[in-house]
């Protein structure tokens, strides 16, 4: 490989002195500096020019690191010998991610650490998640959030010790990368004398790359702007060309393709999905999978996908995302295509040769206006307009300014009805704290998920992410003294319900402070107090014991409901059956919830049951059935309140089906690739709080600033919920048995207040 590398690399440095010497441009080797008006000494030469350029590039950056010396940097790791067992890379910028990349796929066991919430901050999320998952697979971690604080020798590694918020951590490798970004090169250059201005290291230059000094020019990376080759050879035309008197040429940095050599390779151009929201902008997103790609296929590269973002009014493109293969290649279409201000339309009317990669790009365009042709057209929710301002709102008034003021959970004794979830004034505050409560729920599950992987949470742990609607709209609907039996996926069920999230995260840590004390974790949550009758870890398992609840309503002649949530791979064991008939032959006041998320684990429903629409299921016992839009939290909790009601009136049961889908796997540990990209995109567009939103933006009620207010002030709240979780005591041993036998109850009054 070494060999390679140097016979490439000469034959590449001969050929461009072939080049120069064919164009009559005479070379001077040695080490420059420039002396003011217009001359510059290489060694004991001293020439003089009319005009000069400068293009000293950059060197390889270093930061004040207690055991510096002990890394390598990118120049150093090219002249290895051999390929380290463990490699550490600091810095997960473009370098970093490739030389991870490179060793990764040599069988070194890489661990990149970055001190950014994300690696590759520049790329779309989108697009890192994929390569984060793939260099999972080939054995490399990643560490976010880290700042390293020391490299040290040991016995028989080289250690990186690195904090991470109020944690910390190690790495052992056999070599330590340093890949935290490139510096302008100014070192020996003689810019003072020669009146050039320097800033923060870099060469100042103005809109013409022309420098504070008459006849001086620079460009590429020592001017410290984008430090891309192919940018500093554009520069480099453009300065040439001032130079020369052909045209007055400024820059153009809008359509810049980045291109990153890791495998699979990834390239961008333009606008991310996320930038492109933040400018206030409507767009439509496209996306095509290379797994439907021909032409992937048989170079048996079918991993990644194209991703394209456009003007939803105009169609222009805005920008192009791609991970996969000849990423690099292909974004040099997408890159003409910004530059030159062309539409959507504009590229899929272009024939594109087939079977090629670049059709890829022809997809994902027709894909954002709805009309793939090798790819399953989904509907998907609307993109978030414009947000709302007081200068942008027609009108003026108090309803026009920026909605900022956080909102707490709603009360769970409001009365539902249509009228109290229409979107208006009157309904504000109540429709907010709904809001807020989906964000709480979200932000909760994805620290959850973060805290497994630091092995502070044991067992199994399931997550409500992308349930948000189905969960709050289901729980809402009921009364405080309504009992709810529900599943092992109930940290959401939970937190709607009233308990205090602090209390389910340690509950998760196995924490004396938890819910249940320790004792349950992730399936076990419970609170007689609030009638949360618990999770419960056997598919199903819980079904007889909410028709036990009904039984016992009916028999006290009280006038509260059971409601058993479930998923839909429940509907398919005897109990669920049985239960049904049970409640119905009884007149048991219970409101049977089915969470149909699509899969039971890794089947999907059809694969599983031979009735797809599982409300149909409840017509065989006489039983009024409804299904609902599980990603619509209005619709979810209007039906499901008039359901509730119905049977508190005649104590008759119900069945209610809510579609949605789990944003993550069955469980934390569940790799998901049962799953498509693509299937998993489309519902990801239909994202029941992104929904929400657009609807309370489309109304007025809150805008942009009101949503960010809330997910910081929602961020907080869990930094909290997990510290609290973190430092509460663990249970002691000598209370192992505690709330095992009926006489430990004495230990809790509150359990014994009333009949549960």
């Amino acid at each position: 490989a070494q060999k390679r590398k140097t016979a490439v690399v000469d034959q590449l440095v001969k050929g461009v002195e072939g080049l120069l010497k064919a164009g009559g441009v005479t070379v001077l080797s040695g080490e420059a500096r420039l002396g003011g008006g217009g001359k510059v000494t290489v060694g004991d030469q001293s020439i003089t020019g009319k005009n000069i350029v400068i293009a000293t590039g950059s060197a390889v950056s270093r930061i004040p690191l207690k055991g510096a010396e002990l890394t390598i940097d990118s120049d150093r790791i090219l002249e290895l010998r051999e390929v380290p067992r463990r490699l550490a890379v600091i810095g997960g910028g473009v370098v970093g991610m490739e030389f991870a990349a490179m060793f990764a796929a040599l069988g070194s066991k890489v661990t990149v650490l970055e001190m950014l919430p994300q690696v590759l901050p520049m790329v779309d999320s989108d697009l890192v998640a994929a390569y984060s998952k793939h260099l999972g697979g080939m054995g490399g971690t990643i560490q976010t959030n880290a700042r390293v604080t020391e490299v040290v020798k040991t016995r028989d590694a080289l250690q990186v010790q690195f904090s991470a918020g109020a944690e910390g951590g190690a790495v052992d490798a056999d070599q330590v990368l340093l890949a935290v970004g490139r510096t302008p090169y100014t070192e020996g250059l003689g810019a003072e004398e020669a009146g050039v201005k320097l800033e923060r290291g870099r060469v100042v230059v103005d809109q013409h790359l022309s420098t504070t000094a008459g006849g001086v020019w620079a460009i590429g990376d020592v001017i410290g702007g984008i430090m891309l080759a192919h940018v500093a050879s554009y520069e480099g035309v453009c300065a040439v060309e001032s130079i020369a008197g052909h045209s007055d040429r400024t820059p153009d940095y809008h359509a810049v393709p980045n291109c990153i050599y890791t495998e699979p390779e990834i390239a961008h151009v333009g606008l991310g999905e996320k930038d492109a929201r933040e400018k206030g902008l409507d767009v439509r997103v496209g996306r095509f999978p290379f797994a439907a790609s021909g032409r992937a296929l048989t170079l048996g590269q079918s991993e990644g996908f194209v991703k394209v973002i456009a003007d939803s009014r105009s169609g222009k493109l805005l920008g192009a995302h791609i991970i996969g293969p000849r990423a690099t290649d292909l974004i040099a279409e997408a890159t003409l295509a910004i530059q030159n201000g062309l539409t959507l339309e504009q590229l899929d009317l272009t024939i594109h040769a087939h079977p090629t990669l670049p059709e890829s790009l022809l997809e994902s365009a027709l894909a954002a206006q709805g009309r793939a042709i090798h790819i399953t057209n989904r509907r998907s929710a609307p993109t978030k307009p414009t947000p709302r301002t007081a200068e942008s709102s027609s009108g003026g008034g108090e309803e026009n300014k920026p909605v900022v003021a956080a909102v707490k959970s709603p009360p769970s004794t409001k009365q539902i009805s249509a009228k109290s979830l229409e979107l208006n004034k009157e309904n504000r505050d109540f429709l907010l704290g709904l809001h807020r409560e989906m964000q709480l729920i979200r932000r909760f599950e994805e620290r959850a998920q973060e805290q497994y992987t630091k092995a502070k949470i044991g067992g199994y742990c399931h997550l409500n992410l992308g349930e948000e609607a189905t969960v709050v709209g289901g729980i809402k609907a009921l009364k405080p003294n309504d009992y709810i039996f529900t599943s092992y996926r109930e940290h959401g069920h939970a937190i709607a319900r009233g308990i205090d999230p602090k209390s389910v995260m340690a509950e998760l840590f196995g924490k004396e402070t938890g819910t249940s004390h320790g004792r349950g974790g992730s399936m076990h949550m419970f609170d007689a107090g609030l009638r949360f009758m618990g999770g419960y870890g056997i598919v199903g398992g819980h079904l007889p014991l909410a028709a036990g609840g009904g039984w016992a309503v009916r028999y006290r002649k009280a006038k509260d409901v059971v409601f058993c949530m479930f998923g839909d791979g429940a509907t398919n064991i005897g109990s669920f059956h049985e239960s049904l008939n049970f409640s119905k032959v009884f007149k048991l006041p219970i409101v049977w919830f089915c969470i149909n998320n699509r899969y039971g684990m890794g089947t999907p429903v059809e694969a599983a049951s031979a009735v797809k629409d599982i409300y149909q299921k409840a017509c065989a016992y006489d039983m009024e059935s409804i299904q609902v839009d599980g990603m619509n939290l209005r619709e979810v909790l209007l039906r499901t309140s008039e359901m509730v009601e119905k049977t508190r009136a005649d104590s008759e049961p119900r069945f209610v089906e809510a579609l949605c889908y789990r944003f993550k796997g069955h469980s934390v540990v569940d790799p998901d690739k049962y799953r498509s990209a693509e299937d998993k995109e489309t519902w990801r567009k239909a994202d029941p709080i992104v929904f929400f939103e657009h609807e309370l933006e489309k109304a007025g009620l809150a805008n942009e600033e009101h949503f960010k207010s809330v997910r910081q002030e929602v961020d907080t709240e869990i930094q909290e919920v997990v510290k609290f979780a973190d430092e509460s005591p663990d249970p002691r041993a000598d209370d192992l048995y505690k709330f095992v036998y009926a006489d430990e109850w004495e230990d809790r009054p509150e359990l014994k207040s009333e009949p549960v």
